[in-house]
């Protein structure tokens, strides 16, 4: 990295150095630079949690993101912009999402899907009652054609991919920026101007977190598995002081580094 340089100074002058013009420095590393690869691992796929044994069953669709899935999200796209309610359908959508995080309501929908004394619209009529209340028309009945297609255990699969779709056709890119210390506008204008470049996409929607912990600089993340959560990116690049640290001591050994 060309900031490594840094560590090769005497102490007080990298102390005094970094600590002036290191964060315009990482700003424009992030936004102008060609270092958006390297050591950096996303954190939501380092704390990725594996679903409960309730979450594995309530989500039974066996369908995967692609074929069927990409289907029926357009089909209730389809449907959202036919009846006027895009953005009623998509709070409900992100309603859903939420529900399913819930570990509660999850076994409420694991007693109703696995009823064998319910008939499959049965079911989805009580998945509606679950998930009361609903702002749109439209998702209650679409609920009820998955189930007339066998495919209500897709749910799932299915609110997320309407997600994912509907970022890539309005050409949004959520990044999280972090930085040491609170970004000025100009630096937060900049550095969204240059993503959007980056991204390829019409805009960004930028997240701006501040975490002292990095002592100087800030680290950019995107391309997120989960838009609306900003979980695990798959994209991401770390210019903090923090991290200029650690290299310094990996490379000249913790204790030469003191």
């Amino acid at each position: 990295s060309s900031l490594l340089w840094l560590s090769s100074l005497p102490g007080p002058i990298f102390q005094a150095m970094t600590s002036r013009w290191i964060l315009p420095v990482a700003v424009a590393m992030a936004v102008w630079g060609t270092a958006f690869t390297g050591v950096w691992r996303p954190q939501g796929a380092q704390g990725a949690r594996r679903p409960t044994a309730t979450a594995r069953q309530a989500d039974a669709s066996m369908l995967t993101p692609f074929g069927p899935v990409v289907t029926y999200a357009k089909a209730l796209m389809d449907a959202a912009t036919e009846k006027k309610e895009v953005v009623l359908v998509t709070d409900d959508v992100l309603t859903i999402k939420d529900k399913f995080q819930e570990e509660e309501w999850l076994e409420k929908l694991l007693l109703v899907q696995s009823n064998p004394k319910l008939t499959a619209v049965q079911k989805a009529k009580q998945t509606v009652d679950l998930l009361t209340p609903l702002k749109s028309t439209v998702m209650p009945k679409f609920i009820v054609f998955l189930a007339k297609k066998n495919r209500l255990n897709g749910i799932k699969v299915i609110m997320f991919e309407y997600v994912q779709s509907m970022y890539y056709l309005q050409s949004i890119t959520p990044v999280r920026v972090t930085s040491a210390q609170r970004l000025t506008e100009d630096q937060l204008a900049k550095i969204k101007e240059k993503m959007k470049s980056k991204c390829g996409t019409r805009d960004v929607k930028l997240v701006a977190e501040v975490d002292p912990n990095l002592i100087g600089g800030l680290t950019l993340e995107w391309g997120y598995t989960d838009p609306v959560q900003l979980y695990a990116p798959t994209h991401g690049v770390d210019l903090s002081l923090k991290n200029i640290l650690n290299k310094r001591a990996l490379q000249k050994g913790v204790v030469d580094a003191l």
